[in-house]
């Protein structure tokens, strides 16, 4: 595919008189025509062509497949967190395992940026505890 813009030639009637009227496109995308007869002025835009709109669709496939692999990617990641978590919690200890739960859950928020506004909740809510325990 040629990165030259295409040369597109437009046809169409005028709407007061009837008169043909032909624009001829380069890279511009928009002209402003007057009609030779009646003296219309019109603005038309240049129509997009099979190869642009191939360009577009391939543009789109790919983002579309960029983002399912980042989903993929976030779902087996929140999926590893949900086992590290609930091993953590199934600690048959004094409460350090859900000590660690919490502390893994809020590093993989934070990592993640999955949920900018919880993971700086959570850094908030550490500090505020930090500082009423001193």
């Amino acid at each position: 595919m040629s990165q030259q813009p295409f040369e597109i030639q437009v046809k169409f009637a005028c709407q007061q008189c009837g008169q043909e009227i032909g624009v001829v496109f380069g890279s511009e995308p928009v002209l402003s025509i007057n009609c030779t007869t009646c003296h219309q002025t019109f603005s038309v835009m240049r129509p997009a062509i099979a190869e642009e709109i191939l360009i577009d669709w391939k543009n789109e496939a790919l983002i579309q497949k960029i983002r399912a692999d980042q989903s993929q990617s976030s779902n087996a990641s929140l999926m590893m967190l949900i086992i590290q978590v609930i091993e953590l919690l199934t600690w048959r200890d004094n409460g350090a395992g859900q000590i660690e739960a919490i502390k893994l859950m809020r590093q993989w928020l934070v990592d993640n940026e999955a949920a900018p506004t919880i993971s700086e909740l959570m850094r908030t809510n550490s500090s505020q505890r930090l500082n009423k325990r001193h």
